[in-house]
């Protein structure tokens, strides 16, 4: 068994990081092909939409880092394993796109009250266009690797680059209402940029910090109906849960009859466990305390 989780471990972590790696390269390619569509142009949303992916490339290697430092295995300065840095990743990538949000609003407030015109809007068109592809692509690509894993990254990264396929079509009709005159629609679509990239880094900050604070990770009355469930188990109480999908740990107090013997409740206590694994809801680790008499009230 142990050597079955070191394995399964293992696979995780290069699916994970083969995951990143991939993300890193399609976004530094897509932000060469922007920066010189924003130079062509003079498209304040194509610049906004190349300051997030600038952003985004720096957010995928701290989250690199984390998917590295997360799988591995526990030790004793760990014995609750790594699992965590992988929040933690999310979280600094949550602030980097706040930081973003703001560079963005800077830059195209003024160009409401100053339009100005964008130039070759045909390689505009086209570099947009295949950026928008390409995202929905990857998005589609880390949502199976998330899947997968069961990895908070991972997740969060095929929401962002739906996201991004969502923002680059907004870029290209921004593009198209600069070149049927109305050049007030590309810092429009900017700051439009502006309101997805917060609200994302909002959802990013917000569930790595559930996971950082101990919020509740799953369903205590589903833990609660399992363990009742198994046969011997007189009362279940004091259910806890933490952690994040694939990494849930649960520990639970159950009341047996005071008459059995160690080996009898020990017995009990390992079926409960079963059952709760049973559940499927990403749980690596159940602890069952065993009380013997009567539940107190």
């Amino acid at each position: 068994m142990t050597g079955q989780r070191a394995a399964g471990s293992a696979d995780r972590r290069r699916v994970m990081l083969t995951a990143v790696g991939v993300t890193i390269g399609l976004h530094l390619a897509l932000l060469g092909a922007q920066a010189i569509a924003t130079v062509a142009t003079g498209s304040v949303a194509i610049a906004a939409n190349a300051l997030h992916i600038g952003v985004d490339t720096a957010v995928h290697i701290v989250a690199l880092g984390g998917v590295w430092l997360a799988t591995h295995p526990a030790d004793p300065r760990h014995p609750y394993g790594y699992e965590r840095y992988e929040a933690l990743a999310s979280l600094l990538i949550g602030m980097l796109l706040l930081v973003a949000v703001a560079i963005i609003i800077a830059s195209a407030a003024p160009r409401l009250s100053e339009p100005r015109p964008s130039t070759a809007t045909g390689i505009g068109l086209a570099i947009m266009a295949a950026s928008a592809a390409a995202t929905g692509a990857l998005a589609l690509y880390l949502r199976r690797r998330a899947s997968q894993t069961s990895s908070r990254v991972l997740r969060s990264e095929s929401i962002h680059a739906a996201a991004d396929a969502l923002i680059s079509v907004g870029v290209l009709g921004a593009i198209g209402g600069s070149a049927l005159g109305l050049p007030r629609v590309d810092p429009i679509v900017a700051l439009g940029v502006a309101g997805i990239v917060a609200w994302r880094g909002w959802l990013v900050v917000r569930g790595a910090a559930d996971v950082l604070t101990d919020a509740a990770a799953v369903d205590t009355d589903a833990i609660q109906v399992a363990a009742l469930s198994v046969p011997g188990v007189d009362d279940c109480h004091s259910v806890r849960s933490r952690g994040e999908a694939g990494h849930v740990r649960v520990d639970l107090h159950i009341h047996v009859d005071p008459m059995l013997t160690v080996v009898e409740a020990h017995q009990i206590a390992v079926a409960v466990e079963e059952r709760i694994r049973q559940l499927d809801l990403g749980i690596a680790e159940v602890l069952v305390h065993v009380g013997a008499g009567q539940p107190a009230a």
